[in-house]
């Protein structure tokens, strides 16, 4: 479900028809004929997105074919040249075949698959090693920030009809990758906009996929485009007649129709939208977030709506994480501690930068749970975050001694007695480790 068209690169100016261009001589689908009909050298394209009776990343696709076909020319805009080799149509088995007839064929472009980003293409930065952001995590920035417009399963990297479990799983792992706080302080360089741009989409995302009720009402709002879209054309004019020739009915005309649906969702959309702004600014941050939500389902071309939800949902999610803690605490508090586990785990999704939970959870994991590789990684995410810190050195000293790591706990528990030679707990540590230990205990002027 692609629920928001990308401004079109050459998508300013107004398009008229080119010169010797017959429309009723192309070979249109009902959708195309009745956008080619909109087109009389006065409506804006950014008018086109709207009246064109397709969603508006539709338009954009068929109206930058056609000019780069010169069948339409652009007013006050730029126009692309055409392909090399001719363009391609769809044959009657789904595939495509060349045409190098010289006679324009425009066509509803199916959508292609993504190019690898180029390394400073499309206004985006180039990889940068000296970055204090992985290149694992630049490449996906860059792949993500390319393709804002691609359908939200993708986004995630999901099936289209991935269930709420699945949905959940592949946001937790991408915000360990893209939550900006994971990043605070960081040197991210050019690559901070947009690693911030890519997060909000994958919450963006996850919301609208993950909540039943707004997933429905989206692939309402795209059916009915889809039906505007595919309903045949309206029929030509028919020579005048007698007066006293009877008149039959006139019936609606299906785009009328289809527009006053569309008129009507956004209305709906406009209600939730501020009912959602009247509970953010009551600080009802979960209410708010739902109602805006909403808003989107049901009218997802709206780019001020997903603005908003970006600023709504990070209160929602805070919200959130603060539930979780304190679910958290209780099932501590009953000495249930795979529960309390997958709270804290739970909550990093929605606050991976929270060094203090970080550790929270990596000791649990470590003395309650016995989960040394979750331990690890929590512990190692609180160090990276905040390395001056004594108690987290010992900490992943400690899981990497538990885990026989000899060696890394010992590098560990060294610097940790570095930042804290007050620590008897760490010094305890070290004696623990044998004669290595010993010794850096000595040149750190511990006791034997």
């Amino acid at each position: 479900m692609a629920l928001a068209g990308k401004r079109s690169a050459v998508g300013e100016g107004v398009p008229r028809l080119g010169p010797g261009v017959d429309p009723t001589a192309l070979p249109l689908t009902p959708a195309e004929g009745y956008l080619l009909s909109r087109v009389d050298g006065r409506t804006p394209w950014r008018v086109l997105r709207e009246i064109g009776g397709l969603a508006p990343e539709e338009v954009d696709r068929c109206l930058e074919r056609w000019v780069a076909e010169r069948v339409l020319v652009l007013d006050g805009g730029g126009a692309q040249r055409a392909p090399a080799g001719g363009s391609t149509r769809p044959t009657a088995g789904g595939g495509a075949k060349p045409q190098t007839s010289g006679r324009a064929t425009p066509q509803a472009a199916a959508p292609a698959a993504p190019a690898p980003p180029r390394a400073g293409g499309g206004g985006l930065p180039a990889i940068d090693p000296s970055l204090d952001l992985p290149v694992a995590v630049q490449e996906k920035v860059l792949a993500l920030a390319a393709r804002l417009d691609a359908p939200y399963h993708e986004i995630l990297g999901v099936a289209p009809d991935a269930d709420r479990k699945a949905l959940k799983r592949a946001y937790f792992q991408l915000s360990k990758q893209l939550h900006p706080d994971r990043y605070f302080r960081r040197n991210l360089g050019a690559f901070q906009p947009h690693l911030e741009r890519v997060f909000k989409k994958v919450v963006e995302a996850y919301e609208l996929l993950s909540d039943p009720t707004a997933r429905a009402e989206i692939e309402r709002s795209l059916a009915s485009a889809a039906s505007e879209a595919t309903a045949p054309p309206a029929a030509e004019a028919t020579p005048a007649t007698p007066a006293s020739t009877p008149r039959p009915p006139r019936r609606p005309h299906v785009f009328s129709m289809a527009e006053r649906l569309r008129k009507q969702r956004r209305q709906r959309a406009k209600r939730f939208f501020e009912a959602g702004m009247a509970a953010f600014a009551a600080g009802r941050w979960v209410e708010a977030a739902g109602s805006v939500r909403l808003a989107i389902a049901f009218d997802p071309w709206n780019g001020i709506y997903k603005e908003r939800f970006a600023e709504v949902q990070a209160r929602a999610h805070e919200e959130r994480a603060r539930q979780l803690v304190k679910e958290a605490e209780s099932a501590l508090e009953l000495r249930d501690y795979a529960s309390a586990l997958r709270s804290f785990e739970e909550a990093l999704g929605y606050r991976p930068g929270d060094v203090e939970l970080l550790r929270r959870a990596a000791r649990l994991a470590l003395h309650a749970g016995g989960d040394l590789h979750r331990a690890k990684e929590w512990a190692l995410a609180a160090v990276e975050l905040d390395g001056g810190d004594a108690a987290g050195h010992k900490l992943l000293g400690q899981i990497y001694k538990a885990a026989g790591l000899e060696a890394n706990a010992r590098r560990e528990l060294e610097l940790a007695a570095r930042l804290d030679p007050k620590d008897d707990e760490v010094r305890a540590e070290l004696r623990g480790l044998g004669g290595g230990a010993l010794a850096a205990l000595r040149r750190l002027g511990g006791k034997r």
